[in-house]
């Protein structure tokens, strides 16, 4: 077997994942193809050394001369951080907002501390009432009857098939797959990037471990959380760097070949 299909035989589990979410989301064929040929003469340019024309595209990414003159100056959309994530986060980080690492009960209305001032701090653009009904509905956040603002959840968990949802499986993902895809390459030092898997487990034992993983990541994020927001307020003239921490557990019931641990 070729080199060729076995790089695409290794890569259908990633295939498998974004065709179901494209055909479920309605993007056609078509369209997925155009945007991939842009990131694909994207990816060329940055491995690409010395001169770089079009004909070294068209050998590096397989199109034609003119798809590569076409999308030559593709430049990637930069999506805006989530407004309602910022808003938890300094709900837990701010001296304001909260007491001892423990996020304040705030009043729905009025001057700071209170959760229209926080949300003014956010975006100055979108009504804060409009911010609360939607953490409401995600059950980030509950409304007391003395009208106090109460912060249920450590995060912002957008509601299933929105906008931020799938902005928030971009960012994830992406990150996640480039720092995979750096270490393939042979990054050096190579990104942090480890899982654990075992088979022949059943329902209730795998429940047992989620629920293990669930609390000590959730402990380990909201530490990493407290640390780099205490960071940021520190003065700095070269502070331009990102960091995205995170990690996931996976649970299926079906009957498929894996090695077993």
């Amino acid at each position: 077997m070729c080199i060729l299909h076995i790089m695409l035989n290794l890569l259908d589990p990633l295939f498998a994942a974004f065709a179901r979410l494209t055909v479920a989301r309605g993007i056609l064929f078509p369209d997925l193809m155009e945007r991939l040929k842009r990131h694909y003469i994207e990816a060329a340019k940055s491995m690409t050394e010395g001169k770089i024309t079009d004909s070294r595209l068209s050998v590096l990414t397989g199109l034609q001369r003119r798809d590569i003159v076409r999308l030559r100056e593709f430049s990637a959309e930069d999506v805006k951080p989530n407004h309602l994530a910022r808003l938890v986060a300094l709900w837990q980080t701010e001296t304001t907002y909260n007491s001892s690492g423990h996020p304040k009960d705030l009043p729905k209305n009025g001057p700071e501390p209170s959760f229209e001032a926080l949300a003014r701090i956010v975006r100055k653009d979108v009504h804060p009432r409009t911010m609360l009904d939607t953490l409401v509905a995600t059950g980030t956040v509950a409304v007391t009857d003395d009208q106090t603002v109460r912060l249920v959840q450590t995060s912002y968990q957008p509601l299933s098939g929105s906008e931020d949802q799938l902005a928030y499986l971009a960012h994830n993902f992406g990150d996640h797959l480039s720092a995979a895809t750096d270490n393939v390459l042979g990054q050096t030092p190579p990104h942090f990037e480890r899982a654990v898997h075992y088979t022949d487990l059943t329902s209730a034992q795998i429940d047992e471990l989620k629920i293990d993983f669930n609390a000590g990541q959730m402990a380990l994020l909201e530490q990493l959380s407290q640390k780099a927001a205490a960071m940021k307020k520190l003065p700095s003239d070269n502070a331009h760097d990102r960091f995205r921490a995170g990690g996931y557990f996976y649970h299926t019931s079906a009957q498929t070949p894996e090695a077993k641990s």
